[in-house]
């Protein structure tokens, strides 16, 4: 085997060892999502009313700063709407009274770099079971992990995620 060859059989037997419904860790899915699109659950949060959407404000080294829909990507031989109950409990927790969908689904890309640069979004639309926590809520200056309601798509929406003004 020359040195820009990849030994593949080496790979799958470190693949053997890992419980993907697990979950794969941080460095892993980074160097796999550079080579593959995410599969991932956006959720449209509703107001009990209707009026308005929930989104959290994001700024990490991958998206952002910018208003974002809350999501996940779907583990390995997990089905849909589990991760869409993990994400309203691990982002929120909060249990979901109601949950519609798939309503839509979404290709979206990030055209500037490989490394979570493609995912494959199912939409739902959900209501939490009571209102988030409140001392989360962004007042004046949008924080990593604060959240907001909008009546409508906010202008710093992050770009990645264009494809869901429609649902805001």
């Amino acid at each position: 085997m020359s040195k820009n060859e990849i030994d593949v059989g080496q790979i799958r037997r470190w693949f053997d060892k890992i419980d993907a419904r697990k979950g794969i860790g941080q460095e892993l899915y980074l160097a796999i999502s550079q080579m593959t699109p995410s599969v991932n659950v956006d959720l449209i949060i509703k107001s009990p009313d209707d009026t308005s959407t929930l989104l959290t404000w994001r700024d990490d080294q991958y998206y952002g700063p910018g208003w974002h829909v809350p999501g996940g990507v779907i583990r390995f031989k997990e089905k849909m709407i589990e991760r869409v109950y993990k994400v309203a409990i691990t982002e929120f927790n909060r249990d979901l009274v109601e949950v519609n969908g798939p309503v839509g689904f979404h290709e979206m890309f990030n055209h500037t770099r490989d490394v979570r640069g493609h995912f494959v979004s199912f939409v739902f639309s959900v209501k939490f079971n009571k209102p988030p926590d409140p001392s989360l809520e962004v007042i004046s200056e949008p924080f990593n992990g604060g959240w907001c309601w909008f009546d409508s798509c906010p202008n710093e929406l992050i770009p990645n995620q264009a494809a869901l003004k429609k649902y805001l």
